[in-house]
């Protein structure tokens, strides 16, 4: 006899949202973001063809049937903590104080923070290090223990504290400059031209600043996203970017990209840093302090 699928992971969600009520306190429990369990509960709810929750003006209420479904998998989640526990080594149940969870831009997270990660580790080899890639638009910080945002200072000045500076300029593989020290404005106009939607700064907007007219039936960048993937495309010799200084700067250092034109142009303020919240655990406090001291070297 064929025995019936079980969506397990839903079901987890599921109960831990019916016993407490609330799909940011079933977060928090489950280490997930708020969005993680909404998804996870709706998927659940196609999967069983049934609505279990429905969503009223203080928050959420359980269906009859979706009550008494939350009643079984009470007991039954409970006595597989109990066998569980049995089983396993001894301080095996007691909750770890170690989880840091870090929310950062996607592109920071790629070309700055996952470099620096061994040297975290192994100055901090008991923390749960979760790192999360989340767009500045799309991220909630109560849903993290450290967040790093983007953006200037209009935006984020007495909210969070300056991490990094950048500086947006072009940048290319060495080849594409064929030896020559740099190239003019007029000259870049003629290199194949990559563009990020997530970019600071357009093609369009640079030039003109330079006084180069720029056609846009003429000249059409090719669109990559998200800017890592850019990165990494102008890496391999596709085209120039218009990028950040901090995201480029391992491949600059390496010598993979080079600034195609160089420019006198003070840095701005790009990344912030959340201040922790009160209460903050130690290995939090850690981190946040071991991310300070890293922007700083850099």
């Amino acid at each position: 006899m064929t025995r019936s699928r079980l969506p397990l992971r839903g079901i987890a969600v599921f109960a831990a949202v019916a016993r407490l009520g609330s799909f940011k306190a079933a977060a928090n429990e489950l280490n997930l973001s708020p969005s993680a369990v909404s998804h996870q509960i709706r998927a659940l709810e196609e999967e069983l063809g049934v609505e279990l929750f429905r969503r009223v003006s203080r928050g959420i209420r359980l269906t009859p049937d979706a009550a008494r479904y939350a009643e079984v998998l009470d007991k039954l989640f409970e006595r597989m903590r109990r066998a569980t526990a049995d089983v396993a080594a001894p301080g095996w149940s007691t909750p770890s104080t170690n989880i840091v969870r870090i929310m950062t831009p996607p592109s920071l997270a790629t070309h700055w923070l996952t470099p620096r990660l061994p040297a975290f580790i192994e100055a901090h080899p008991g923390v749960d290090l979760r790192v999360f890639a989340v767009r500045t638009a799309d991220g909630n910080a109560e849903d993290f223990d450290i967040t790093i945002r983007y953006g200037d200072a209009a935006r984020w000045k007495g909210q969070a504290r300056p991490l990094l500076k950048e500086i947006i300029q072009p940048y290319c593989a060495p080849k594409r400059i064929r030896g020559r020290r740099s190239l003019t404005a007029t000259q870049l106009l003629a290199q194949p031209l990559i563009q990020s939607r997530e970019n600071a700064l357009s093609w369009e907007s640079w030039f003109g600043q330079r006084g180069v007219a720029y056609d846009m039936s003429d000249v059409r960048p090719l669109q990559l996203d998200p800017s890592y993937v850019a990165i990494e495309a102008a890496v391999k010799g596709v085209g120039v970017i218009l990028e950040s200084s901090v995201l480029t700067e391992e491949h600059v250092r390496a010598g993979r990209l080079v600034a195609p034109l160089r420019e006198a142009k003070s840095p701005s303020t790009s990344y912030w840093l959340v201040p922790l919240r009160k209460g903050a655990r130690q290995a939090t406090v850690n981190a946040h302090k071991w991310l300070i001291e890293q922007a700083n070297l850099a």
